[in-house]
Formats: C-alpha cells, sequence, structure tokens
C-alpha cells in the first residue's frame, strides 16, 4: 500500500503540477509537457547514487513514461514516452536483477514494435527484446528475436549487431519441433507477400500482394517541411502479418522517393509511400488473388490533349495515300502531336492461358504471336507516322497481373496502349473482332467478357463500378473510342475480303482492369473467336494474325492521322 501510494504522490506531482511550473508548457500539448518532465526526472536519477538505489522511483518514472503514450497516444512524443518505459524497467531488471521488470521491459518494446514498425528505434526496441532474453538465460528466445531483425526489419540499422549475435547463438537455433513454440507467429493471418513498383517523374503505381482477402483504410500526410517530411500516403492493412521474405525492389528515380512497411498494430500493417509531390491519388483494392493499388499523380503532370476540346473533325484521310514524309511530318513535330511510344499487351501468359479453342489452341499464345507481328510491321513502317519506340508488356510467355501492365506503359510514357486478346463464346459460331473501350456497362455479354479478360466473375466485374468513378473523368473515353473505331473498322476491311465470314462486331464498352488508370487513348482487341473451331484454325494460321496485325496498324495511322486534322482545323 506505501509503494502504491509514492507512486501516486509521484504521478501528481509529474501530471498535476508540472504544467503550471513552465509558462512555456502553453505552447506545447500536454503529452509533451509531461514526456519533457519524466525525461529530466530520469537524467536526474542516472546521475543521483542515493536516488538510483531507490527501485520505486525508477519504477514510478518508468510507469510516467507509460502514462504519457497511453494518456496522449496522438502527442508527438507518444512513440519516445513508450521506448524509453521499455529502456528503463530494462535498467531496472539490470540494477535489481529483476525478472518481473525484464518481463515489464519485453511487453513495453513489443508493444513499440508493433505500435511504430516505421520508426528508426523499432530496430533498437526489438534488439532490446533479444538481449533481455539473452540476459535472463532463454538463448533460444533470444535467436528467434535477433533473427526477428534480420528477417522483419530488414531496412533497420542494427543489421550487423543482429548478424553478429545471431551467430554466436548459432547453437541454440530452435529445431523444427520448437519452432511453434519459440516463433513470434502470425499464423493464419493474411499476409503481405510482395510489393512492386513504378515511377516517372509525374506518376507512381504501387500494388501490394496478399495472399487473402482483406480490409485496408488510406490517408494522405501533407508535406511538413518543419520535420523535413515529403508528402505521404499510407494504407493500413487490418488483421496482416508481413511475410519474412518481403523484398521491395530498390527506387532509383521518380516520383516515389521511399516505400516504408511494417506492422503498425497488432493486428495492422502499415505500408508508406514517400513521394516528391502530389496532386491526386486513388487507392483502390482488387481480388483473384487479393491486392491493393496505390496510384499517385505528382504535381506537374499533365494531361494528355491531343485533341482540341470540344472540336469535332472529320477526317478524309485514306491509308493508301498517307505521306511517309514533308510536311505533313515537319507540321506535327513541330504542333509536338507525334504518337511516339505505343505499348503492346499481350493478354494472359505463363500459367494464365486465357481461352482454350477446340483443338487446344491457347489465347496466350496467340496474343503474343499477333503482338510481335504488330510490333514488327511498327518498327517496319511506323517511323513514317512518326512512331519512335513500340514496346511489348511481355516478349515471352510468362505472367504479368492485370494492373501491372498499365503501369508498365505509363513507366514507358506510352502514348498508345493495345492490349490484345482472342475472344471466346458458348456459341461456337460466333465470328468476328469486336474491341473495348474502359467504362461502365450493363450489357451481361460485355460483362461476361470483362470477367473472362479479367480472371474473375460478373459480380466481381460489377464491383468494379466504384472504381471506375475514380479514373473515368481523367480516362481519355473519347480517344480511345475514336482509336477503337479506326482499328476495327481497319481490321475489318483487311481480314473480310479474304475471309467472308469474318464480321465487324464493334467497339463497346466494359470495365477491365488492365485499361484501368492508363489516362492515354487505350483499347482492348479481341481479335477473333478462339472458340469458333473454323476462326481458332485461322488464329493458328501465321498469314492470317499478319492480317490482323495488319488492321491494327493502320487504325493506328488513322487515328495518327485524326489527331493531326482535329488540332489543325481547331
Amino acid at each position: 500500500m506505501e509503494l502504491i501510494r509514492r507512486h501516486r504522490i509521484v504521478l501528481l506531482i509529474i501530471f498535476g503540477l508540472i504544467p503550471f511550473l513552465h509558462v512555456s508548457a502553453f505552447a506545447k500539448d500536454r503529452g509533451t509537457v509531461l514526456y519533457e518532465e519524466s525525461l529530466s526526472l530520469y537524467r536526474n536519477i542516472s546521475v543521483n547514487p542515493d536516488k538510483a538505489r531507490d527501485k520505486e522511483i525508477w519504477e514510478t518514472i518508468a510507469h510516467a513514461f507509460s502514462s504519457v503514450y497511453e494518456s496522449y497516444p496522438n502527442s508527438s512524443k507518444a512513440p519516445n514516452s513508450l521506448f524509453l518505459a521499455g529502456k528503463m524497467y530494462e535498467e531496472i531488471g539490470n540494477r535489481f536483477n529483476s525478472d518481473k521488470d525484464y518481463r515489464k521491459a519485453i511487453y513495453t518494446s513489443r508493444q513499440f514494435v508493433e505500435t511504430f514498425p516505421l520508426s528508426n528505434l523499432t530496430d533498437d526496441a526489438q534488439i532490446r527484446i533479444a538481449r533481455i532474453y539473452e540476459e535472463m538465460g532463454d538463448k533460444k528466445q533470444a535467436y528467434v528475436e535477433y533473427n526477428r531483425i534480420i528477417e522483419d526489419l530488414p531496412q533497420d540499422d542494427m543489421m550487423t549487431a543482429a548478424r553478429k549475435k545471431k551467430s554466436e547463438l548459432a547453437r541454440y537455433k530452435p529445431t523444427e519441433k520448437e519452432k511453434k513454440q519459440y516463433k513470434y507467429s502470425d499464423s493464419g493471418k493474411p499476409k503481405i507477400t510482395k510489393i512492386r513498383h513504378w515511377s516517372t517523374d509525374d506518376y507512381t503505381r504501387v500494388v501490394i500482394h496478399l495472399n487473402k482477402d482483406t480490409t485496408y483504410s488510406s490517408k494522405l500526410l501533407k508535406a511538413d517541411p518543419s520535420i523535413d517530411k515529403p508528402p505521404r500516403l499510407f494504407v493500413d492493412i487490418n488483421n496482416t502479418a508481413i511475410d519474412n521474405n518481403l523484398y521491395v525492389e530498390p527506387i532509383t528515380k521518380g516520383l516515389l522517393e521511399e516505400i516504408k512497411f511494417g506492422r503498425n498494430t497488432k493486428n495492422k500493417s502499415r505500408v508508406v509511400l514517400y513521394i516528391n509531390s502530389f496532386d491526386d491519388y486513388r487507392v483502390f483494392a482488387l481480388r483473384n488473388p487479393y491486392r491493393i493499388v496505390m496510384d499517385i499523380e505528382g504535381k506537374g503532370s499533365k494531361p494528355n490533349t491531343l485533341f482540341a476540346k470540344d472540336k469535332k473533325s472529320k477526317s478524309t484521310y485514306n491509308p493508301e495515300s498517307y505521306p511517309s514524309t514533308g510536311e505533313v511530318d515537319s507540321l506535327r513535330q513541330a504542333l509536338g502531336l507525334k504518337i511516339k511510344t505505343i505499348v503492346i499487351d499481350p493478354g494472359h501468359g505463363g500459367h494464365d492461358p486465357g481461352a482454350i479453342g477446340p483443338k487446344g489452341v491457347k489465347e496466350k499464345d496467340i496474343n503474343l504471336k499477333i503482338a510481335k507481328e504488330l510490333k514488327k510491321i511498327l518498327n517496319k513502317n511506323g517511323k513514317s507516322i512518326g512512331i519512335d519506340n513500340v514496346y511489348l508488356t511481355r516478349s515471352n510467355d510468362r505472367f504479368i497481373p492485370l494492373e501491372e501492365r498499365t503501369a508498365i506503359a505509363k513507366k514507358l510514357n506510352a502514348d498508345l496502349f493495345i492490349s490484345i486478346h482472342c475472344n471466346s463464346s458458348k456459341n461456337r459460331k460466333a465470328v468476328g473482332s469486336e474491341s473495348y473501350i474502359l467504362s461502365f456497362t450493363k450489357n451481361q455479354r460485355n460483362l461476361e467478357v470483362a470477367a473472362r479478360e479479367n480472371a474473375t466473375t460478373k459480380k466481381r466485374v460489377s464491383d468494379l463500378d466504384d472504381i471506375l468513378k475514380k479514373y473515368l473523368l481523367s480516362s481519355k473515353i473519347n480517344e480511345s473510342e475514336k482509336f477503337a473505331n479506326y482499328v476495327q473498322k481497319s481490321i475489318y476491311s483487311i481480314v473480310a475480303p479474304k475471309y467472308s465470314s469474318f464480321k465487324n462486331k464493334g467497339v463497346k464498352k466494359a470495365p477491365f482492369i488492365v485499361l484501368i488508370g492508363a489516362d492515354i487513348p487505350s483499347i482492348l482487341v479481341e481479335t477473333s473467336f478462339i472458340s469458333n473451331p473454323t476462326e481458332e484454325k485461322r488464329l493458328n494460321n501465321s498469314k492470317y494474325r499478319t492480317r490482323i496485325a495488319q488492321g491494327i496498324f493502320d487504325g493506328i495511322k488513322l487515328y495518327s492521322s485524326e489527331i493531326l486534322t482535329a488540332s489543325i482545323s481547331y
């Protein structure tokens, strides 16, 4: 009872009288004031031999630090208070050989690691946990705790010390049977397995991959010059853990400065993006598998204004008579209207075969062959219409998630994005090609196509409506529609004379993930129905694929002419 009474007296002094002792306190938040006074008491006891021998004073000040964190969790000094509480309990354990206080130090330090995973003190708190277990003689748990620094906190500066201690304690490494007993386990929780990023000077896309569905919240923090902090966008991901093998590619240049990640609380993980500047941002989730996409546009990013606003124009262009050099090229270059870079996206790939024809022909293989043929034509003839760069999102049989394909186009500063696919239908007689642009739709057939290409269900496709609302205002819908119409007409004009059953099924709208966020003229071309035995056979023929590719190229030429004509007539 006497100890409790003394604790209360000291806490009353600290939390009651101190604010009246310093006029400067009025300029600070209460949590900061109480932290500073607790810190002052800590420093005094450290240099006063008589008081340093009084365990109750140490415990009271340690409790005072904990109380600052608990009472004022939003204070800027809350992290420091919790950290020093752990430090003091460790010192009490050392001074008075107290396992009870060692346990308090472990508990408090663990709380710090979980609550403030991005602090520069997190690794110090974690190494304290390891050090205490080692001091208490639990060498196996100490090994596990040192290893946590190496595996879970790879970005921190205690790595060298942790590796050294892990090596010293190697003989205490828990056996397979002991792992559950000693491992600080997160089994069963959704895990962050991968973080990918793409960045240019005015755009960043970050994709966070998880192995299970969960929920999240996001927040933008404005730049704070007083503490030399750039703008930050973070997501808190609920009920998650971080995979021990999580690796983030180094950031070399662009809008994105840094990515930090770690536990925010016991049940939340936080991913923070440090960005040079913000103009706008969007965060959304995709499923099958679950991932969170963070899109950021930086200040100074400019919309693609290839077309004059509200200006309707007609093109009398004929692809057969398109001039390859001379005044048109000079004018286009002078006006800065060249379509210089095109990204071609062969749909599917790797473990995702896409649709499979009656004879076993895989969509992924046909898509890649058509894309390579189109690239070949563009490399040969594209210079005549100002195209300098042609890229494929994949040049071999590998899988690329849909949202990454758009990011690749953005990173390459593409002026046009073309995703190439083969159609499929339950009706084996369905023939012809159709092109899609990004938009809402209630058409069930269009939703079925989108569901198939998105590798999901119609219900999940409908769930994309909220995401589309964030993007359609900045999407080049009109330009994409013009582009798609030219491509459709050109494919038909090239293919139909040779194959009379071929149909132009027109331009349609649907929510395709691969087109979300491109904000350049972007289309998805369903070249032919691989589900139709006749068209499957045609698609497997190089001459037919060349006609499809030539049709797309002619559509690009028509669209390029439209850009110039619209701008000149404006």
